[in-house]
């Protein structure tokens, strides 16, 4: 099998190509040749190229791997065409995406959730001999002031007198590595994301607590489910009781459990449930 991956340089994609190139399929990075079998658009960032592409070879199938679609995307595009994005996912054969959150998305503003099929990521796993509890909270994620709870972890910080630390995608690695090693625990308050945010899986591989939203929005609870520690989404006051109870009682979890659990959530199982959807689309 021959498949063009059109990509952005990015961690959470740049290390497809090798698995892919371990398991035998033939691969092309950003340009497209006549006999690929299927583009793969690895994100919505690429549309031009994707675009460019379809163009000059419109037989070969579109395959895009939709990373999030979130509901303030109109209001806040963070300029990306999104109407144009939703006519190549009508074009998509299939649509791979990372959580449920992006499907109901995808059915509800382009009405292709049917063409979806969650093939979660992995997470770039570390490991570190300094772990401890040095008692501050985390929040990994970037700023998504559009979403309605936005605000809310740093308010009932505020107000409860715990530390917290924003690392809003400022560190370096090793810098990165460090605060999550470090902390009590990560929270996601938002009422949406695609994943809640690929550092919880980090975190509670090294035996961190996570805390998010129960919004059907919420990505995080396809990876975690009853793993998580969960607040009410439309309730600030039980979101704030959520993280004092988990501050003064924060949970000591067992690191080899954590490891096995996210075990599960490496690169070779994402591309081998990727190769299985491609074998099962080019048979069909």
């Amino acid at each position: 099998m021959k498949i063009s991956i059109i990509k952005p340089s990015s961690a959470n994609v740049d290390l497809w190509v090798p698995a892919f190139r371990e398991r035998g399929i033939e691969v092309l990075e950003n340009i497209v040749a006549q006999d690929c079998d299927f583009i793969l658009c690895a994100s919505h960032s690429q549309l031009t190229i994707l675009e460019h592409f379809h163009s000059m070879y419109p037989e070969i199938p579109i395959i895009n791997y939709n990373w999030d679609l979130y509901g303030w995307v109109w209001e806040n595009p963070r300029g990306y065409d999104w109407t144009k994005y939703g006519e190549y996912l009508k074009k998509s054969k299939e649509i791979w995406v990372p959580s449920e959150e992006v499907t109901l998305r995808t059915q509800e503003f382009f009405g292709v959730g049917a063409r979806c099929k969650v093939i979660k990521s992995f997470a770039r796993f570390f490991e570190y001999d300094d772990v401890k509890d040095k008692r501050y909270i985390l929040q990994a994620m970037r700023n998504y002031t559009a979403d309605k709870n936005y605000g809310w972890l740093r308010r009932a910080c505020t107000e409860l007198d715990i530390p917290l630390y924003e690392s809003q995608h400022t560190l370096s690695e090793s810098e990165f590595q460090k605060v999550i090693a470090h902390c009590s625990f990560l929270c996601t308050e938002y009422h949406e994301a695609s994943t809640g945010g690929l550092t919880l899986l980090e975190g509670y591989r090294l035996g961190k607590p996570v805390i998010v939203s129960d919004s059907i929005y919420e990505g995080a609870r396809d990876y975690f489910d009853d793993r998580a520690i969960y607040f009410k989404d439309d309730d600030y006051e039980h979101f704030k009781q959520t993280i004092k109870d988990t501050w003064d009682n924060t949970p000591l979890l067992n690191r080899d459990d954590c490891i096995n659990f996210t075990n599960q959530y490496n690169v070779e199982a994402m591309v081998n449930k990727m190769i299985e959807r491609l074998e099962c689309l080019k048979s069909s």
